[in-house]
């Protein structure tokens, strides 16, 4: 199926404030039909907050937001039936059935009910939630529940997804599972728009956004973005015991590298880490630390996040 791209929203300097304190700052983007959109940025930088004002959810001060060519405060209705959207707090009841939260949603779109039937059936098979569709929600997984909300917003004639970071609190299985549906989603024709935190997420964007302070600071393919920063590999060190000492350590043995504590391990992102592995090892031995794992790796979004904004999505520095 060859899927014709087209651009199905438009959004131009869009600003924000709440009490006086500005949240979006003459924020533009465009998404075509074709676009899994990620947009990266660390809690407060205000990616929530665009979202929920290009789903339609939420005011905005200035600017302007078309869906498929529709403004969205003048034909609101209209561009509305386009849009899915899956905000961070779940809405699916507990107390209904996945089938009965379906039927609840596809009679508030006003689908007949031979649509409904159909829409459902499609739409559970779509996310394998057919054998568990007349179970409580309330016994669902935290990723059963997640997609039974995507197929609610997929209901009726949704051209874009918005999501608002949806993977969190999941465990990495069933995240990577979770991400591959969209990716499926998107390929069959309707657009994708996620926010995000988890730098892992954005690698599989076709485009990524970079936000920070209210801003897109840059944006494009990840490869592109990762040519951009310049960054070589970087150095993951775990050892213990973990302390704020050897932290310092790792931090003292070259002033172009920044260390950044992550769940369970140090990162080292340099400019370049040519030959640093031996030293590392060789300091960590003499300072009586018990090496677990000593090695580099490629360039992550979060690594050219960091580069790019000066600002650690996760962790500190």
């Amino acid at each position: 199926m060859t899927i014709i791209s087209k651009v199905v929203l438009d959004a131009q300097e869009i600003s924000k404030s709440y009490n006086g304190k500005k949240v979006l700052d003459n924020v533009s983007l465009q998404l075509r039909s074709t676009d899994f959109y990620i947009l990266m940025g660390p809690n407060g930088s205000g990616k929530s907050t665009l979202l929920s004002i290009l789903a339609g959810t939420n005011s905005f001060d200035a600017g302007r937001v078309q869906i498929l060519g529709d403004d969205i405060c003048e034909g609101r209705l209209k561009a509305r039936e386009h849009i899915g959207y899956v905000p961070q707090e779940n809405f699916c009841s507990d107390f209904l059935t996945g089938r009965e939260n379906l039927e609840y949603f596809a009679d508030l779109l006003g689908l007949s009910k031979q649509q409904t039937r159909i829409e459902i059936a499609r739409l559970l098979q779509m996310m394998s939630l057919e054998d568990e569709a007349d179970r409580r929600v309330a016994e669902y997984s935290g990723g059963m529940k997640k997609k039974l909300e995507v197929a609610t917003a997929l209901l009726g004639d949704a051209k874009i997804l918005f999501l608002d970071e949806p993977t969190t609190g999941l465990d990495p299985t069933v995240r990577r599972d979770f991400l591959s549906l969209l990716q499926k989603i998107n390929a069959q024709g309707t657009a994708v728009l996620l926010v995000t935190h988890i730098g892992e997420d954005a690698e599989i964007a076709s485009r990524v956004g970079f936000m920070i302070d209210g801003e897109i600071v840059a944006e494009g393919p990840p490869e592109e973005l990762k040519e951009i920063s310049g960054l070589k590999n970087s150095i993951i060190v775990d050892a213990v015991p973990r302390s704020d000492e050897l932290m310092l350590l790792l931090g003292s043995l070259r002033s172009d590298c920044i260390v950044i504590a992550r769940e369970e391990s140090y990162e080292l992102i340099c400019e370049d880490s040519r030959g640093l592995v031996p030293k590392i090892v060789d300091i960590l031995q003499e300072s009586g630390y018990d090496m677990r794992r000593v090695d580099s790796r490629p360039p992550s979004l979060e690594d050219i996040f960091y580069k790019l904004t000066e600002c650690p999505i996760r962790g500190e520095v």
